[in-house]
Protein backbone atom coordinates (compact mmCIF):
# COMPACT_ATOMS: atom_id res chain seq x y z
CA UNK A 1 0.00 0.00 0.00
CA UNK A 2 2.81 2.35 0.91
CA UNK A 3 4.55 1.45 -2.32
CA UNK A 4 1.52 2.45 -4.37
CA UNK A 5 1.20 5.70 -2.47
CA UNK A 6 4.88 6.43 -3.10
CA UNK A 7 4.39 5.79 -6.82
CA UNK A 8 1.38 8.11 -6.89
CA UNK A 9 3.35 10.85 -5.17
CA UNK A 10 6.21 10.36 -7.61
CA UNK A 11 3.77 10.57 -10.54
CA UNK A 12 2.37 13.83 -9.23
CA UNK A 13 5.83 15.24 -8.72
CA UNK A 14 6.85 14.32 -12.27
CA UNK A 15 4.02 16.45 -13.63
CA UNK A 16 5.02 19.42 -11.50
CA UNK A 17 8.64 18.97 -12.52
CA UNK A 18 7.66 19.76 -16.11
CA UNK A 19 6.96 23.34 -15.03
CA UNK A 20 9.34 23.78 -12.10
CA UNK A 21 12.34 21.48 -12.36
CA UNK A 22 14.97 22.38 -15.03
CA UNK A 23 16.33 18.83 -14.76
CA UNK A 24 13.15 17.50 -16.34
CA UNK A 25 13.65 16.93 -20.08
CA UNK A 26 10.30 18.59 -20.86
CA UNK A 27 10.93 21.64 -18.63
CA UNK A 28 12.44 23.87 -21.30
CA UNK A 29 9.94 22.89 -24.02
CA UNK A 30 6.86 23.34 -21.80
CA UNK A 31 7.94 26.68 -20.38
CA UNK A 32 9.11 27.95 -23.77
CA UNK A 33 5.70 27.20 -25.31
CA UNK A 34 3.96 28.98 -22.41
CA UNK A 35 6.36 31.93 -22.65
CA UNK A 36 5.86 32.30 -26.42
CA UNK A 37 2.08 32.11 -26.06
CA UNK A 38 2.24 34.71 -23.29
CA UNK A 39 4.26 37.09 -25.48
CA UNK A 40 2.01 36.54 -28.51
CA UNK A 41 -1.11 37.01 -26.39
CA UNK A 42 0.18 40.20 -24.79
CA UNK A 43 1.27 41.55 -28.19
CA UNK A 44 -2.23 40.86 -29.52
CA UNK A 45 -3.79 42.67 -26.54
CA UNK A 46 -1.52 45.67 -27.14
CA UNK A 47 -2.11 45.82 -30.90
CA UNK A 48 -5.86 45.40 -30.42
CA UNK A 49 -5.93 48.86 -28.83
CA UNK A 50 -4.41 50.45 -31.96
CA UNK A 51 -7.20 51.95 -34.05
CA UNK A 52 -5.69 51.00 -37.42
CA UNK A 53 -5.49 47.32 -36.35
CA UNK A 54 -9.11 46.96 -35.31
CA UNK A 55 -9.90 45.32 -38.66
CA UNK A 56 -7.95 42.28 -37.42
CA UNK A 57 -10.32 41.83 -34.50
CA UNK A 58 -11.12 38.21 -35.36
CA UNK A 59 -7.42 37.29 -35.47
CA UNK A 60 -6.86 38.89 -32.07
CA UNK A 61 -9.90 37.08 -30.70
CA UNK A 62 -8.55 33.75 -32.00
CA UNK A 63 -5.17 34.37 -30.35
CA UNK A 64 -6.91 35.29 -27.10
CA UNK A 65 -8.90 32.06 -26.94
CA UNK A 66 -5.93 29.93 -27.97
CA UNK A 67 -4.04 31.48 -25.04
CA UNK A 68 -6.99 30.95 -22.70
CA UNK A 69 -7.23 27.26 -23.61
CA UNK A 70 -3.48 26.71 -23.13
CA UNK A 71 -3.31 28.66 -19.86
CA UNK A 72 -6.43 26.89 -18.57
CA UNK A 73 -4.84 23.50 -19.28
CA UNK A 74 -1.71 24.61 -17.42
CA UNK A 75 -3.76 25.95 -14.48
CA UNK A 76 -5.77 22.73 -14.16
CA UNK A 77 -2.62 20.61 -14.42
CA UNK A 78 -0.88 22.61 -11.69
CA UNK A 79 -4.01 22.50 -9.54
CA UNK A 80 -4.48 18.73 -9.67
CA UNK A 81 -0.81 17.72 -9.53
CA UNK A 82 0.26 20.11 -6.79
CA UNK A 83 0.56 18.46 -3.38
CA UNK A 84 -0.80 21.66 -1.80
CA UNK A 85 -3.27 23.04 -4.37
CA UNK A 86 -4.68 25.76 -2.09
CA UNK A 87 -1.22 27.20 -1.58
CA UNK A 88 -0.88 27.48 -5.36
CA UNK A 89 -4.38 28.95 -5.81
CA UNK A 90 -3.73 31.76 -3.31
CA UNK A 91 -0.10 32.37 -4.27
CA UNK A 92 0.82 35.44 -6.32
CA UNK A 93 1.49 33.48 -9.52
CA UNK A 94 -1.60 31.35 -8.95
CA UNK A 95 -3.78 34.47 -8.77
CA UNK A 96 -2.06 35.86 -11.89
CA UNK A 97 -2.71 32.58 -13.73
CA UNK A 98 -6.40 32.75 -12.78
CA UNK A 99 -6.79 36.42 -13.73
CA UNK A 100 -5.15 35.63 -17.08
CA UNK A 101 -8.07 33.37 -18.07
CA UNK A 102 -11.04 34.48 -15.94
CA UNK A 103 -11.99 37.72 -17.81
CA UNK A 104 -12.43 35.82 -21.10
CA UNK A 105 -14.66 33.18 -19.50
CA UNK A 106 -16.76 35.86 -17.78
CA UNK A 107 -17.21 37.80 -21.01
CA UNK A 108 -15.12 40.70 -19.75
CA UNK A 109 -12.84 40.78 -22.78
CA UNK A 110 -13.61 44.47 -23.25
CA UNK A 111 -11.70 45.25 -20.04
CA UNK A 112 -8.26 45.68 -21.55
CA UNK A 113 -6.54 46.20 -18.22
CA UNK A 114 -7.71 42.86 -16.83
CA UNK A 115 -6.41 41.10 -19.93
CA UNK A 116 -3.18 43.07 -19.66
CA UNK A 117 -2.56 41.41 -16.29
CA UNK A 118 -1.58 38.43 -18.47
CA UNK A 119 1.67 40.36 -18.99
CA UNK A 120 2.72 39.46 -15.46
CA UNK A 121 2.91 35.83 -16.56
CA UNK A 122 6.27 36.74 -18.09
CA UNK A 123 7.52 36.42 -14.51
CA UNK A 124 7.32 32.68 -15.13
CA UNK A 125 9.88 33.14 -17.93
CA UNK A 126 12.10 34.99 -15.47
CA UNK A 127 11.72 32.14 -13.00
CA UNK A 128 12.54 29.60 -15.69
CA UNK A 129 15.73 31.48 -16.62
CA UNK A 130 16.68 31.78 -12.95
CA UNK A 131 16.20 28.05 -12.35
CA UNK A 132 18.17 27.28 -15.51
CA UNK A 133 20.95 29.55 -14.27
CA UNK A 134 21.22 27.74 -10.94
CA UNK A 135 21.06 24.38 -12.66
CA UNK A 136 23.85 25.27 -15.07
CA UNK A 137 25.94 26.94 -12.38
CA UNK A 138 26.14 23.57 -10.63
CA UNK A 139 27.53 21.99 -13.80
CA UNK A 140 31.31 22.28 -13.40
CA UNK A 141 31.89 21.38 -17.05
CA UNK A 142 29.80 24.32 -18.31
CA UNK A 143 31.55 27.54 -19.26
CA UNK A 144 30.65 30.57 -17.16
CA UNK A 145 29.85 32.45 -20.35
CA UNK A 146 26.59 30.51 -20.53
CA UNK A 147 25.60 31.83 -17.09
CA UNK A 148 26.45 35.38 -18.23
CA UNK A 149 24.20 34.84 -21.23
CA UNK A 150 21.33 33.80 -18.94
CA UNK A 151 21.95 36.88 -16.76
CA UNK A 152 21.66 39.06 -19.86
CA UNK A 153 18.46 37.26 -20.85
CA UNK A 154 17.05 37.86 -17.36
CA UNK A 155 17.83 41.58 -17.68
CA UNK A 156 16.18 41.83 -21.12
CA UNK A 157 13.08 39.94 -19.96
CA UNK A 158 12.84 42.14 -16.85
CA UNK A 159 13.07 45.29 -18.97
CA UNK A 160 10.41 43.97 -21.36
CA UNK A 161 8.15 43.01 -18.46
CA UNK A 162 8.51 46.46 -16.88
CA UNK A 163 7.78 48.27 -20.15
CA UNK A 164 4.71 46.13 -20.83
CA UNK A 165 3.21 46.46 -17.35
CA UNK A 166 3.95 50.17 -16.92
CA UNK A 167 2.83 50.92 -20.47
CA UNK A 168 -0.48 49.12 -19.85
CA UNK A 169 -0.96 50.99 -16.58
CA UNK A 170 -0.21 54.35 -18.23
CA UNK A 171 -2.69 53.55 -21.01
CA UNK A 172 -5.33 52.59 -18.44
CA UNK A 173 -5.01 55.76 -16.37
CA UNK A 174 -4.13 58.27 -19.09
CA UNK A 175 -6.31 56.90 -21.91
CA UNK A 176 -7.22 59.69 -24.32
CA UNK A 177 -3.97 61.62 -23.86
CA UNK A 178 -1.72 61.88 -26.93
CA UNK A 179 0.96 59.63 -25.44
CA UNK A 180 -1.59 57.08 -24.18
CA UNK A 181 -3.88 56.62 -27.15
CA UNK A 182 -3.05 52.89 -27.16
CA UNK A 183 -0.88 50.39 -25.26
CA UNK A 184 2.12 50.62 -27.65
CA UNK A 185 2.15 54.39 -27.09
CA UNK A 186 2.05 53.77 -23.34
CA UNK A 187 4.94 51.31 -23.67
CA UNK A 188 7.00 53.91 -25.54
CA UNK A 189 6.29 56.39 -22.76
CA UNK A 190 7.30 53.80 -20.14
CA UNK A 191 10.56 53.08 -21.97
CA UNK A 192 11.45 56.77 -22.03
CA UNK A 193 10.54 57.14 -18.35
CA UNK A 194 12.67 54.12 -17.40
CA UNK A 195 15.69 55.18 -19.45
CA UNK A 196 15.72 58.66 -17.92
CA UNK A 197 17.42 61.63 -19.53
CA UNK A 198 14.88 61.38 -22.35
CA UNK A 199 12.02 63.86 -22.48
CA UNK A 200 8.60 62.35 -21.78
CA UNK A 201 5.17 63.85 -21.00
CA UNK A 202 4.18 64.17 -17.37
CA UNK A 203 1.16 62.30 -16.06
CA UNK A 204 -2.11 64.17 -15.58
CA UNK A 205 -3.94 61.74 -13.28
CA UNK A 206 -3.18 60.26 -9.87
CA UNK A 207 -2.87 56.77 -11.36
CA UNK A 208 -0.56 58.08 -14.05
CA UNK A 209 1.60 59.82 -11.45
CA UNK A 210 1.89 56.61 -9.44
CA UNK A 211 2.86 54.79 -12.66
CA UNK A 212 5.56 57.40 -13.27
CA UNK A 213 6.95 56.90 -9.76
CA UNK A 214 7.00 53.13 -10.34
CA UNK A 215 8.80 53.68 -13.65
CA UNK A 216 11.50 55.79 -12.02
CA UNK A 217 11.91 53.24 -9.22
CA UNK A 218 12.13 50.46 -11.80
CA UNK A 219 14.86 52.35 -13.65
CA UNK A 220 17.05 52.24 -10.52
CA UNK A 221 16.52 48.48 -10.17
CA UNK A 222 17.36 47.85 -13.83
CA UNK A 223 20.41 50.11 -13.61
CA UNK A 224 21.65 48.13 -10.60
CA UNK A 225 21.14 44.86 -12.49
CA UNK A 226 23.08 46.15 -15.49
CA UNK A 227 25.96 47.45 -13.34
CA UNK A 228 26.17 44.10 -11.55
CA UNK A 229 26.14 42.20 -14.85
CA UNK A 230 28.82 44.36 -16.46
CA UNK A 231 30.93 44.35 -13.28
CA UNK A 232 30.87 40.54 -13.10
CA UNK A 233 31.86 40.22 -16.77
CA UNK A 234 34.73 42.71 -16.43
CA UNK A 235 35.97 41.04 -13.23
CA UNK A 236 35.95 37.68 -15.00
CA UNK A 237 37.83 39.15 -17.96
CA UNK A 238 40.52 40.83 -15.83
CA UNK A 239 41.01 38.36 -12.98
CA UNK A 240 39.59 35.11 -14.31
CA UNK A 241 37.24 34.93 -11.33
CA UNK A 242 33.68 36.06 -10.79
CA UNK A 243 34.33 36.72 -7.09
CA UNK A 244 36.29 39.51 -5.43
Amino acid sequence: MKKKKRKSTHAQKSHVDIFDDPRNKFFSAANTVLAIMTLVSVAAIALETVHSFQKYHLIFKGIEWAAVVLFSAEYITRLFTNQKPLRYVFSFLGIVDLVAILPSFLGLSNLTFLKSVRTVRIIRLLRMLRLAKFSRAKDKDLASGSVHKINLQIYCVTLTLAVLILGSLFYTFEHGVRDARDIPSGMYWALRAILGGVAYPQATTLGGTITLVLARFTSFILFGMMVSLIGTMIRKLLTGSEKD
